[in-house]
């Protein structure tokens, strides 16, 4: 099995205490992702992407040409006034990046069917709390099943590709949260097995170099199998028709958020459509007395 991912905030003292992994490092400003970049490859560590982490709109955001080849995530609160920033998004096509932004807001969920009418690959953020999943369904319908070339929308996207009616489906590491493969360090090279996790200090290991002790391997597999806890609780979510391409990430949300069952069900319902859509058509066999 492959090593998890590293997630780290940009620090060229902490990328050089670990060497031969795989890095997704974060900057909050768009203007330290080139030296990100340069920095991680110097350290003996493999650029997977910038993680740029920004307080301010897509409009206020500026890639240089040198982030053109970048793998670049690209996480902000908003768009912004599109009029202020549509030539930057249309120039953005031609550049590696995946635009996040979260489904807090009609203007926000416009936005997102705008990246994606544009060419710009997007991943929309929800499960916080107070979402119109109605309006995420609508996103969702666009994004998989919408007439008019676009690019893709995640994680809408991805659970209508690898649906599969007979197993489960995880998407978080579309997030950078999949203990399997991405693991999340602070400044001072603890570790968490989630973003989430890390902000709130809960730490499985003091350094990337205890990740193969005891404790901090059974806290991973205890995370990989977290969602069991559903059934032998018999919770809600264990009796959602959309549970299968869920695992129960919402279920802190219930019973106030228990709009995002209908949404699942809906997903579903969408991806055997999609997969019906887009499987290969069978050879005509012309009927024969």
């Amino acid at each position: 099995m492959s090593l998890p991912r590293i997630v780290c905030p940009y620090s060229p003292p902490l990328l050089q205490s670990f060497r031969g992994r795989s890095v997704a490092v974060r900057v909050d400003d768009a203007a330290r992702a080139a030296h990100a970049a340069y920095d991680v490859a110097q350290s003996g560590n493999e650029l997977f992407c910038v993680i740029v982490e920004s307080r301010l709109p897509l409009q206020d955001i500026s890639l240089s040409e040198e982030l053109r080849g970048i793998p670049l995530a690209v996480m902000a609160p908003s768009m912004g006034r599109f009029r202020d920033a549509s030539e930057k998004i249309k120039a953005w096509r031609n550049f590696n990046l995946r635009v996040y932004l979260p489904c807090d807001g009609a203007a926000n969920i416009t936005a997102l069917k705008i990246l994606s009418s544009l060419g710009v690959q997007s991943c929309a953020l929800f499960g916080i709390g107070h979402d119109d999943w109605e309006a995420i369904s609508d996103l969702m319908t666009y994004a998989v099943l919408g007439l008019f070339p676009h690019a893709s929308m995640e994680p809408f996207s991805f659970i209508a590709k690898n649906y599969d009616a007979g197993d489960y489906l995880d998407w978080g590491a579309l997030y950078f949260d999949d203990p399997k493969k991405f693991l999340h360090l602070d400044g001072e090279g603890r570790v968490a097995l989630s973003r989430a996790e890390r902000e709130a200090g809960q730490f499985v290991a003091g350094c990337l170099a205890e990740c193969d002790a005891a404790p901090a391997l059974a806290a991973v597999r205890e995370r990989t199998r977290a969602w069991t806890a559903n059934f032998l609780n018999n919770t809600v979510c264990s009796r959602c028709p959309g549970w299968k391409v869920c695992l129960g990430k919402f279920s802190a949300l219930l019973p106030e958020g228990s709009g995002c069952s209908d949404f699942f069900a809906s997903m579903v319902e969408a991806a055997r459509q999609y997969k019906r859509l887009t499987a290969p058509p069978s050879e005509m066999q012309v009927w024969r007395p």
